[in-house]
């Protein structure tokens, strides 16, 4: 087989794995083409784009930046880019990347992105007009308008796409959840704590999906200790995702030392998120528990370096509380 068909063939099959996974076939094909075509302007997309898949979000950091210098006329290369600061929640930079790509190319799957950053900048107008023109190109914009008429407090409307996306996919996980969410948040304060009340008299866990809204519940009518019984019991079985948005619960209701805990949990995946950061060193000057944050800091510096900066900032923040 030629030099240019067998890179042919691993540039589809690797399109096929990023799509498809697993995540693992896809790391020996980027192997290939690294040993095949490893200058190419394909291949070292192929590589941020796995980056971006497998979570790794630093290693895809160093790369975007370099990928941006070198590839400035690549709608793709820019898409990721876009992608890539959208994930570490620079929206920004997001927009600027997504609105140069679509100019280079014109894509609904670019408007799609550029909805949902939108979206996420509060510029409601345009995130809703870019979303409705590329829905009929992208189921998933039901997902992404329903969150957009969340933010808006348009519950009616939110629920009305939940809704719409689940009868073209009545089996999704995520847009199940989303929806099973967003009818508690409709509930009214007792009514939602009296649901919760007689799941636990029939033995039944309360769903995931629902159970941030119902401790933010609980802290908003006064029941703090209710509250943080509940997160404390489910403390050793929380899945990363739902961590998360305890984690932010429990901050916004000052619940300092339980917030603190949740993001020292969850940090390993969220190294270059700087608002999450941000959060857990406030939470932790609070709770006076800063040497603990430096020290899992060090342990995970290797993973991050920007850590080291964080560091010396929290040093001299512990010196000058002492």
């Amino acid at each position: 087989m030629s030099s240019k068909l067998t890179v042919a063939v691993l540039q589809r099959n690797m399109q096929k794995a990023l799509k498809q996974g697993p995540l693992k076939e896809a790391e020996e094909i980027l192997a290939r083409l690294k040993q095949e075509d490893p200058l190419s302007r394909e291949t070292r997309g192929f590589e941020l784009e796995y980056y971006l898949e497998a979570d790794r979000l630093v290693d895809a950091e160093a790369m975007a930046s370099q990928l941006h210098r070198m590839f400035p006329d690549s709608a793709r290369i820019l898409f990721l880019c876009g992608k890539l600061a959208y994930r570490l929640k620079h929206y920004a930079q997001a927009e600027a990347y997504f609105r140069e790509s679509h100019r280079l190319h014109i894509s609904p799957l670019t408007q799609l992105w550029l909805g949902k950053t939108f979206t996420q900048t509060g510029q409601w107008d345009q995130a809703e007009a870019t979303l409705l023109a590329v829905r009929n190109h992208y189921t998933a914009a039901h997902l992404d308008l329903g969150w957009l008429y969340e933010r808006k407090g348009d519950w009616k409307a939110a629920l009305a796409e939940y809704e719409a996306y689940l009868q073209l996919y009545p089996h999704d996980e995520f847009a199940l959840q989303q929806h099973m969410r967003l009818k508690a948040k409709m509930l009214e304060p007792r009514e939602l704590v009296e649901e919760f009340q007689h799941l636990s008299e029939l033995g039944e866990p309360a769903p995931d999906s629902v159970f941030p809204e119902y401790i933010r519940t609980l802290f908003d009518t006064g029941e703090t200790q209710r509250a943080r019984n509940e997160v404390q019991q489910r403390m050793d079985l929380l899945e990363p995702r739902l961590g998360m948005q305890l984690a932010w619960v429990c901050y916004r209701a000052h619940a300092y030392d339980l917030s603190c805990t949740l993001f020292l949990k969850f940090v390993e995946r969220n190294l270059s998120n700087f608002k999450y950061l941000s959060a857990l060193e406030a939470a932790g000057s609070k709770c006076h528990r800063l040497e603990e944050i430096v020290q899992c800091y060090r342990n995970l510096a290797g993973q991050n370096p920007k850590l080291h900066g964080r560091m010396k900032a929290l040093r001299r923040r512990i010196q000058a509380e002492q």
